[in-house]
């Protein structure tokens, strides 16, 4: 499994769930993108920023629909006012999810 980490800042006053209603409007979008197998965002409201987790099958998915990745994720963080600190890229080594984590939405 491959993941793609992008680290935003916004302003200091900015909304508290401004993530949330991001990520609710990227979810589809990406779901529509073959190979994509979820998303995970993380706030920090004291430092006003932002982590976006999405996970891909594979390298090769991800690297193939990176361009349309790249403008999706330009347009959301044009409209929300925030600017984009960077973007890495990880294959997965481990993890472990516990069911509850499937059932959270916000």
């Amino acid at each position: 499994m491959y993941v793609s980490v992008t680290r935003t800042k916004g302003p200091p006053d900015q909304p508290r769930d401004l993530a949330t209603i991001a990520g609710e409007e990227m979810l589809p979008w990406l779901s529509q993108i073959e190979g994509f197998d979820g998303l995970l965002m993380l706030s920090d409201e004291a430092n006003a920023t932002t982590l976006t987790i999405t996970f891909w099958r594979d390298r090769d998915v991800a690297e193939r629909h990176q361009p349309v990745r790249r403008e999706f994720r330009d347009r959301v963080t044009a409209t929300v006012n925030v600017t984009i600190e960077a973007t890495e890229d990880y294959e997965l080594s481990f993890g472990h999810l516990g069911p509850g984590l499937a059932e959270l939405r916000s």
